[in-house]
C-alpha cells in the first residue's frame, strides 16, 4: 500500500543553479528548462516507496542573477530567463533581489520564515524538501527534526557533513542529473535503494504488473532477449551492463523510463520468472550454474588506517582500498580525454569501465571524485583535461578543505598519510 507523503519544497535558486552550472553546464541548462519532468520523477523516487504530493513548490530567485555562460564567452545565463520554465511547472517563483549592493539576495532569511510558518500551519507536513547547499541551514534543519518531520536535502555542490547529517535523504547534483534525464538505464539506476530494500524482503507497492507488462508494446522482444542472455550467461550478469546492452533492442517501455510498467529494472526482470535467479543490488545469477558474486555478500567494507577512516567519517570521503584509488582516478582521467564532459555519464562510463576489470567500484566514488576535482582545481569539464595526477592532487586538496571546513585540526603527519592512501603528491596544501 503506497503512502501519500504531504510534502513542501523550498528551492534556492541561485544556490541550486550555480552548483549545477559547476558540475556540467548543458545538462544544467537543460535542467533548469525542464522543471516538471524531475519534479514530476521526485514524486516517487528517493521516497521509502511512498509517492510525495507537493501541497508547496516555491522556488526563490534572484531577479537580476546571473552567472557566465560557458558555452558562449563574454555573455551570461540571466536567471529570469529561466523564470517562466518554473512558473510553468506550478512552482511559485519568489523574487529575492539584493538587499543592498553587491550583497547576497534575501533568499535565505525568506526560505526560514516560509518553513517555519509551513511548520506551525493547521496542514501538517510529513516532508520538507530544501533545495541548498547553504550550511547555513543547518539550524533551521534542527527545528525540523525536533518536530519529527522528515527531511530532504538536496545539495548540488559540497556542504558542510554536519548539515548532511541532519537530512533523511541526501540528493546531490548526480541525483539531480539523473532525474531529470530521459535515459532508462539512468531511471533504473535511480532506484538502486528501493531495489536493495525489495531484495531484503521489504514489500514493494501492490502493482498488477503482469496486465501491465503485456500491454506493452516491445515487452517480448525485451523478454526474449533477457531470456536469451541469461540461459547463455557463463557467470553472474552485471544489471548496470545488462541494462545498458538492452538499450539497443529498447521499445516503448524503455524510451518513457517506466521498465514496461515495473518502475525499476529489477523488478522487470523478476517479472521474467527466470529459473532459479537470484538478485543482489549489483547481479543476476543463477546458482545451479554460477558462483555467487562476491559483491552480492555482505563483505565488511575495506579496513582503512585510523587517520583515513577519521577524514572518511568528516567529509563523507569513500572507503576504498588504497588500491583502488589509481584505478578511480586514471580511469576518470581516461574519460575526461575521450569524451564530452557529462556529470551523469562520466560515474556511470567509469563505474562501467573497472566493473569490465572485475572491480566493484561503486558509481558514487567517481561522482564524489568528480565533485571533488571541481573543488580542488581540476575540473574534468578544463580543456585540456587533468591527468590522473591532477585529479589526484585535486582530490586530495578538497579532502583537506572539506576535513578543515569540519573543523578537523589536521598535522603534517595525517597530510602525508591521506596522500600515501590516496597515491597522490602530497605537495604543498
Amino acid at each position: 500500500m503506497v503512502t501519500i507523503i504531504k510534502a513542501a519544497l523550498f528551492l534556492d535558486f541561485d544556490n541550486f543553479f550555480s552548483g549545477l552550472m559547476s558540475a556540467d553546464p548543458t545538462s544544467a541548462m537543460e535542467l533548469a528548462k525542464s522543471p516538471s519532468r524531475w519534479l514530476h520523477k521526485l514524486r516517487t523516487r528517493y521516497s521509502d516507496g511512498d509517492e510525495r504530493r507537493w501541497l508547496v513548490l516555491r522556488c526563490y530567485m534572484n531577479p537580476a542573477g546571473s552567472l557566465p555562460d560557458p558555452g558562449k564567452p563574454g555573455e551570461r545565463v540571466y536567471f529570469s530567463k529561466l523564470r517562466p520554465f518554473f512558473t510553468q511547472a506550478g512552482v511559485e517563483v519568489v523574487d529575492c533581489p539584493a538587499l543592498t549592493k553587491g550583497s547576497k539576495n534575501g533568499a535565505d532569511i525568506r526560505i526560514v520564515i516560509d518553513v517555519m510558518t509551513a511548520l506551525s500551519s493547521n496542514t501538517r507536513y510529513d516532508e520538507f524538501v530544501l533545495a541548498s547547499a547553504d550550511a547555513d541551514f543547518t539550524p533551521l534543519l534542527q527545528v525540523l527534526r525536533a518536530d519529527d518531520r522528515r527531511i530532504t536535502v538536496i545539495a548540488t555542490s559540497s556542504t558542510a557533513t554536519a548539515y548532511e547529517s541532519l537530512a533523511d535523504r541526501f540528493l546531490d547534483e548526480q541525483d539531480i542529473f539523473e532525474l531529470s534525464s530521459m535515459d532508462p538505464e539512468t531511471d533504473a539506476e535511480i532506484n538502486d535503494d528501493q531495489t536493495a530494500r525489495e531484495l531484503d524482503g521489504h514489500t514493494p507497492p501492490t502493482v498488477d504488473l503482469g496486465s501491465v507488462l503485456k500491454t506493452e508494446t516491445g515487452y517480448d522482444e525485451f523478454a526474449r532477449e533477457v531470456r536469451s542472455i541469461y540461459s547463455k550467461a557463463n557467470d553472474p550478469i552485471n544489471l548496470a551492463r545488462l541494462s545498458s546492452d538492452l538499450k539497443a533492442a529498447s521499445g516503448a517501455g524503455l524510451e518513457d523510463g517506466t521498465w514496461y510498467g515495473a518502475r525499476t529494472f529489477v523488478r522487470a526482470l523478476q517479472m521474467l520468472e527466470l529459473p532459479n535467479a537470484q538478485f543482489s543490488q549489483y547481479h543476476l545469477w543463477d546458482p545451479t550454474r554460477h558462483i555467487e558474486p562476491l559483491a552480492s555478500m555482505s563483505a565488511p567494507r575495506p579496513a582503512l588506517p585510523a587517520t583515513v577512516m577519521h577524514f572518511s567519517e568528516v567529509t563523507g570521503m569513500p572507503t576504498l582500498s588504497s588500491s583502488h584509488w589509481p584505478v578511480v582516478f586514471e580511469t576518470l582521467a581516461t574519460y575526461a580525454a575521450m569524451h564530452v564532459f557529462n556529470f551523469t555519464e562520466a560515474s556511470k562510463w567509469s563505474r562501467d569501465q573497472v566493473a569490465g576489470q572485475g572491480l566493484e567500484i561503486p558509481r558514487r566514488a567517481f561522482s564524489f571524485v568528480v565533485r571533488a576535482c571541481r573543488d580542488g582545481g581540476a575540473n574534468l569539464n578544463a580543456d585540456p583535461s587533468p591527468d590522473a595526477a591532477a585529479i589526484a592532487r585535486a582530490f586530495f586538496i578538497s579532502v583537506l578543505r572539506q576535513a578543515e571546513l569540519a573543523g578537523l585540526e589536521v598535522d603534517e603527519s595525517e597530510k602525508q598519510e591521506l596522500a600515501a592512501w590516496l597515491h597522490c603528491d602530497s605537495g604543498e596544501s
